[in-house]
């Protein structure tokens, strides 16, 4: 059975006749506002067709069978809350039933960072929900600014059912709590940042489950985060190419014009997987020679050793995540090894204190096979490795210049690079 609440427009239409006709055709200016409590039964569904739907502060919505909704405009304000064992079903302004010429586009949902949707909510535009911020119809409610003007908050499922079925952040974020989720994604089915930093899609862990974040900086250029925390909290990711994050590559031909930005609400460790399309690799970007790199300061990235299951997807074990948004530790790339990959020290200080006691080469973990050769001023051989590990702390020698040799591969296949210069050791050392 459908119980079909008739919008104050066709009032109107009948007692003013012409004037109001058009809109009868295709809903313009039309408006439904709900702000009382309203149980929809099992087996039963209830219908909104108007161009706006309007759910006010004392909404409170028991949906154990299904609300449809063909509005453009759906506005949720501060207090409004949806529960129950049924689901809201999101369907293209353009397939209205009832304003059979309204216009097909997105549906414009301004959540107002309210309370949380704890039912499912089943997402069949294919032309897209896009958080917006929508008039206040009259309410007067203090509603959030920035990331949380239209923030969407989902307490139970929020399914994309139909291919181009995207949410558009548009700036503002999509949160899922504890018992939140998402399904039904893909490349024709994601979550897209517009290649903003300012929107996020959040979730908040209560302990080690994983959470796959089916994000994008547009539809179809699908590029998930699956983080695996620690320990509870809150996960906010979004992704952006090189010149939306402004973080500088020197060597863009070595990256994949990516970068995710992840932070947390409490400090925790997670396990990270990126996934990427080969189609913005650059020339000298190869998967098995890449790594998950993190953002240090001005072109430098710190190389994180990562795995490669399959083509486009890395993985790393252990990443510590900031809790400060504009903290560069934030922002994550895939880096393929080089030369330039190489940080190679001219000081340590190996005198027990815990800090620069070995000689270190950054980025070394990286390359397929290395050697190592240190020798004094005078030519003489004082270390080899075959498999150096980073572990060479000059036991035994005197402070002073030493010079090295270090050779490396990319893959077993590849050339011998090498690389020369010299190490100053000093244990006296003084700040």
């Amino acid at each position: 059975m459908k119980n079909y609440r008739y919008q104050i427009i066709l009032f109107f239409s009948l007692l003013f006749g012409m004037q109001f006709r058009v809109a009868a055709q295709n809903g313009s200016g039309s408006m439904t506002v709900d702000n009382s409590v309203i149980t929809v039964s099992a087996g039963t569904t209830e219908q909104r067709f108007s161009e706006g739907t309007y759910f006010g502060p004392n909404a409170v919505w028991q949906i154990d069978g299904v609300l449809e909704i063909y509005s453009k405009n759906i506005w949720i304000a501060p207090g409004a809350t949806f529960k129950g064992s049924g689901k809201i079903v999101i369907y293209n302004p353009g397939d209205n039933p009832f304003y059979t010429s309204m216009a097909s586009g997105p549906s414009y949902i301004d959540g107002n960072n309210a309370d949380f949707i704890n039912l499912l909510l089943e997402h069949r535009n294919p032309d897209n929900i896009v958080l917006n911020d929508v008039g206040d119809p009259g309410f007067g409610t203090a509603n959030p600014s920035g990331a949380l003007s239209a923030a969407l908050n989902i307490g139970g499922t929020l399914d994309l059912a139909v291919n181009g079925a995207d949410v558009i952040l548009n700036g503002r974020n999509l949160a899922f709590n504890t018992s939140g989720k998402i399904t039904g994604y893909s490349k024709d089915r994601m979550v897209v940042t517009s290649n903003s930093i300012a929107g996020h899609m959040i979730k908040e862990h209560d302990g080690k489950d994983a959470f796959i974040f089916p994000v994008g900086i547009f539809e179809g250029d699908y590029t998930p985060a699956t983080l695996t925390p620690q320990s509870a909290g809150k996960l906010y990711v979004s992704v952006q190419d090189y010149a939306g994050a402004g973080k500088t590559i020197k060597n863009l031909e070595t990256g994949m014009d990516r970068v995710w930005h992840v932070y947390g609400s409490a400090a925790t460790t997670v396990s990270m997987t990126l996934q990427h399309n080969r189609a913005t690799n650059g020339n000298l970007f190869k998967d098995e020679n890449a790594a998950i790199s993190r953002y240090v300061t001005g072109d430098k990235w710190d190389f994180l050793k990562s795995s490669n299951p399959s083509q486009g997807v890395h993985t790393r074990n252990d990443v510590v995540i900031s809790t400060d948004f504009a903290a560069n530790g934030g922002f994550f790339t895939k880096l393929a090894v080089s030369g330039a990959t190489l940080f190679v020290p001219n000081l340590f200080t190996p005198n027990g204190d815990g800090n620069n006691d070995a000689f270190e080469i950054r980025g070394l973990e990286l390359f397929a096979q290395n050697d190592l050769i240190i020798v004094n001023r005078w030519g003489n051989q004082v270390y080899k490795s075959n498999n150096y590990r980073n572990d060479w702390t000059g036991e035994g020698l005197n402070e002073g210049t030493y010079y090295y040799v270090l050779r490396v591969k990319e893959n077993t296949g590849s050339e011998w690079r090498v690389f020369k210069g010299y190490i100053t050791l000093i244990r006296a050392f003084k700040k």
